[in-house]
């Protein structure tokens, strides 16, 4: 029943995130003069408008979504020559680009602003050097070198072999570059400062092992310090964007896809997964469905530019050639691409649907 909720808010949440979009191109389309006939949530048959101006403006039953209809976009769509002057292909080249730019440019523009506010407001947890919880078992006849030394819940780590620690990372990455050595580390308990020394592990892997869980703790951030970190924010993940893409087309994901290999954690999701994975990240705390809700509408900003048809980025393309040429691109040549990339997209849909109910993907 939580997984039929989630998903249903999701579905929610994703109508959102479409409108949005789609009132990016309103705007600037009204901005630019041109005429928008519709604007709809949903599709199929009415089940509620009313006109303002030259736009309708409704509800309709089949609620996946949204869209408007701005005049001249079609290239089928007959146009009155009083009309013209007021149509998509009435307009000069700079006010068609930035009615189609608007729409991914608002994803991009409330996935900025998401994440500032999240980063300001509510805070980044951050992982620190107190110990959470022990770990007691390493394996099943051998004890973790934290539970051997007698560590407990609230140890702060504040050195090791003098070098100092000042969060989780420090810690991590110190244990993992000394693997079966004796380390002298400077514990705070209750208050008071105490030497202990203990042997790590070593892992399989080659990397050393304690044994502890960290807590996490809220890092808020001064406006002026929240403008960098959104910076960072941006440049991390869209880098996450476009690795993401490169997951997707790589051998080892296909693979996995279409059922060859077993599924990884590296993997698409798709509204299942995304709506199991809200809900428990909802659980976690706002910041964590904050800043995924802001890293779904950047990467849905990033997508709608890529340069295909029927994507913003490919009318982007279509406008680009039209420049360069002076003449009209014959659209009944590009459909083709079009139903590719939209079997492509449906097939993509399918597979990961497969995934998300048969290997679903669950946080750690």
């Amino acid at each position: 029943m939580g997984y039929i909720i989630n998903i249903v808010l999701v579905l929610l949440v994703l109508i959102v995130i479409v409108v949005v979009h789609e009132f990016g191109h309103f705007i600037a389309a009204k901005r630019a003069g041109v005429k928008v006939s519709e604007f709809f949530v949903g599709f199929g048959p009415r089940i509620w408008s009313f006109r303002k101006g030259d736009t309708e403006y409704g509800i309709k039953w089949l609620l996946i979504g949204g869209y408007v209809k701005i005049v001249g976009m079609n290239p089928e769509e007959k146009i009155s020559p009083e009309d013209f002057p007021h149509s998509y292909k009435g307009v000069s080249y700079g006010k068609r680009f930035w009615i189609i730019v608007s729409g991914s440019l608002m994803h991009f523009i409330l996935a900025i602003l998401i994440a500032f506010f999240t980063i300001w407001l509510v805070g980044i947890p951050m992982l620190t050097s107190t110990v959470s919880q022990v770990e007691q078992n390493l394996s099943e006849d051998t004890k973790t070198p934290a539970y051997m030394a007698g560590l407990q819940p609230g140890d702060t780590i504040t050195q090791a072999d003098g070098q100092k620690i000042t969060g989780w990372e420090d810690l991590t990455n110190f244990i993992a570059g000394h693997p079966g050595e004796e380390v002298d580390f400077l514990i705070e308990r209750d208050g008071r400062q105490i030497n202990q020394t203990i042997t790590l592990a070593r892992l399989d892997s080659g990397n050393g092992f304690l044994g502890i869980t960290p807590e996490a703790a809220k890092h808020n951030y001064s406006l002026g310090a929240s403008f960098g970190e959104t910076g960072k924010w941006l440049g991390d993940y869209s880098y996450g964007v476009f690795y993401g893409f490169y997951r997707i087309f790589n051998l080892s994901t296909l693979k996995q896809l279409v059922g060859i290999s077993p599924p990884t954690s590296e993997r698409p999701v798709g509204v299942v997964g995304i709506s199991r994975l809200a809900g428990q990240l909802a659980n976690e705390g706002a910041y964590f469905f904050l800043n995924f809700l802001a890293f779904i509408l950047l990467f849905l900003a990033y997508v709608n530019l890529f340069p295909l048809p029927p994507l913003d980025g490919g009318h982007l393309l279509v406008l680009a050639i039209e420049k360069i040429r002076g003449k009209e691109v014959d659209m009944q040549k590009l459909y083709p691409i079009a139903v590719a990339v939209l079997a492509f997209f449906a097939i993509l849909f399918i597979l990961t649907l497969r995934l998300d109910i048969f290997s679903p993907i669950n946080l750690p």
